[in-house]
C-alpha cells in the first residue's frame, strides 16, 4: 500500500471512531432550548407558501441510552404573529454519526387547541464547547393524525448544555 492511502486510510479510520470517542466522554444527560420557525408549508391539496409568520420556543431534556444514540423530550408553545397558536410535547431519538451532524426522528405531539401527530425527522450539525453545544437543525413536517396530511420545512437552532 502506498503511504499516500495508508494516511488516507488512517485518517478514515479515525474519523469513523470519532463519534465513539467523542459520546464516551459527553455526559450522558443534556438539557436543551430550541427556537423554531416554519420556512415553507403546503397545506393538503394547495401550493407551497413561505415562511409561516410562526416561532416555537421549546424546552427539553435528553440522555444517551448508547454510546450515539439519545432519547429526547422536548416540550413548548407556538405563536403565530404574535398570537398563541398551540402548546406541544415533542418526543424523539437522535442518532449521532458523526460529532459535528445528527439525525433526528422526531414526533410533534400537539395537545392544545386539539391533539394531533405530526412526524418531523431533520438533520442537524453541532459544535461541542466543553459542555454546551450550539444546534442547527433542518426538519419535514408531515401532519398524520387528523385529516388529509401537509408537508412543511422548519428550521430550528437551539443549545444543549450536558450535564
Amino acid at each position: 500500500m502506498k503511504p499516500r492511502c495508508r494516511i488516507v486510510l488512517a485518517c478514515l479510520v479515525a474519523g469513523a471512531a470519532t463519534p465513539l470517542l467523542h459520546a464516551q466522554d459527553t455526559p450522558p444527560n443534556y438539557a436543551a432550548v430550541f427556537a423554531g420557525t416554519t420556512v415553507a408549508y403546503r397545506p393538503p391539496g394547495e401550493s407551497f407558501g413561505g415562511w409561516q409568520h410562526d416561532l416555537t420556543a421549546l424546552l427539553g431534556y435528553g440522555r444517551f441510552v448508547s454510546k450515539t444514540v439519545a432519547l429526547e423530550l422536548d416540550f413548548g408553545p407556538t405563536w403565530v404573529r404574535g398570537d398563541y397558536a398551540s402548546f406541544a410535547f415533542v418526543p424523539g431519538v437522535v442518532w449521532c454519526f458523526h460529532p459535528n451532524a445528527y439525525a433526528a426522528a422526531r414526533f410533534i405531539v400537539p395537545v392544545d387547541p386539539e391533539t394531533n401527530l405530526v412526524l418531523f425527522p431533520g438533520l442537524g450539525l453541532t459544535r461541542a464547547f466543553g459542555r454546551f453545544s450550539p444546534i442547527l437543525e433542518v426538519n419535514l413536517s408531515r401532519t398524520v393524525g387528523r385529516g388529509r396530511p401537509d408537508l412543511g420545512v422548519a428550521v430550528t437552532a437551539g443549545l444543549l448544555v450536558a450535564f
